[in-house]
């Protein structure tokens, strides 16, 4: 509406604009005073400052609101949910370890991970989200400086809270104008704090992997065990309908164990902490009639 009025105020200030430069005051044919015939020139003097200005509110201002019109409509759809209340996570993807005996892709053996939480969204950029995830994680020993002939195998199960902070406003528009748009990308962030409930199994480097393998080697410590972990990373949040929006998302887990691997400091002489990250795709599920019954307005 705010552009639309803007638009209206500025076609009729380019009407009354053109009427003064195309259709000046006709004088008539008579004698003039001095004093008249500064006037007259004064005014004929003008008529290139009005038609500089002309110019520029054509050249500028109104393809400039047009331009913003277009690119809201292009990068935005039009919805009546507000941004509140609860959305339904469910994802999966890949995960990667790093630990004392893998330090890098090529020692890594792809896990797969599976995921489901909530989130409730507090405001357009602001939420809280609880995920359980499921990582199974995997490597191959490849320090030639200390072969010891592992490989391992860890079942992960990951309790964790976390803030999401989004880096642009769900709606499309700017502070001076908020439509009932919402954008079709928005990038956001992400850091929480859990717990990982974990459960590792060496084996021989040279099995192909531990079903296949004969031989597994003694626990370094008793299992399960448990260990705290900051989840930290981000993603990109694409929006499909009121009900549905697929976000894939990068995350990095910071452990407080040095035995995801099943190696413990005192074995391979480091002090460095077990990490995992996680590729994955997330779906999320807005309940449509249960935020219009309960969320609250904007």
């Amino acid at each position: 509406m705010r552009i639309r009025r803007k638009e209206e105020k500025l076609n009729f200030a380019i009407a009354l604009l053109l009427r003064t430069i195309l259709f000046p005051t006709k004088y008539k044919r008579h004698k003039v005073s001095c004093s008249d015939s500064l006037k007259l020139s004064d005014n004929m003097n003008r008529k290139p400052y009005f038609i500089l200005i002309l110019f520029s509110f054509l050249l500028f201002t109104p393809w400039e609101a047009l331009a913003q019109q277009y690119r809201y409509k292009r990068n935005s759809k039009s919805s009546m949910v507000r941004e509140r209340g609860w959305v339904v996570l469910l994802g999966a993807g890949v995960a990667a370890v790093r630990s004392d005996i893998c330090g890098s892709w090529g020692c890594n053996e792809l896990g797969p991970n599976v995921s489901v939480g909530g989130l409730y969204k507090i405001s357009p950029y602001f939420g809280l989200s609880g995920t359980i995830d499921y990582v199974k994680l995997g490597a191959v020993e490849k320090n030639p400086e200390a072969p010891l002939n592992l490989a391992f195998e860890s079942q992960v199960l990951e309790f964790s809270a976390s803030a999401v902070v989004n880096l642009l406003d769900s709606y499309a528009g700017s502070s001076n104008y908020r439509s009932s748009r919402k954008r079709l990308i928005v990038p956001y962030i992400r850091i929480g704090l859990g717990a990982v409930y974990y459960t590792p199994t060496s084996y021989p480097a040279n099995s192909e992997s531990l079903d296949d393998s004969q031989t597994t080697y003694d626990p370094a410590r008793k299992y399960p065990a448990i260990a705290a972990v900051v989840p930290v990373g981000g993603g990109l949040r694409f929006y499909i309908n009121d009900e549905f929006s697929i976000a894939p998302e990068l995350t990095y887990h910071v452990t407080t164990t040095d035995y995801l691997d099943n190696v413990g400091p005192m074995l391979m002489n480091g002090s460095r902490r077990d990490e995992f990250g996680v590729a994955s795709i997330k779906l999320q599920y807005t309940p449509v009639l249960k935020n219009k019954l309960f969320s609250k307005k904007n």
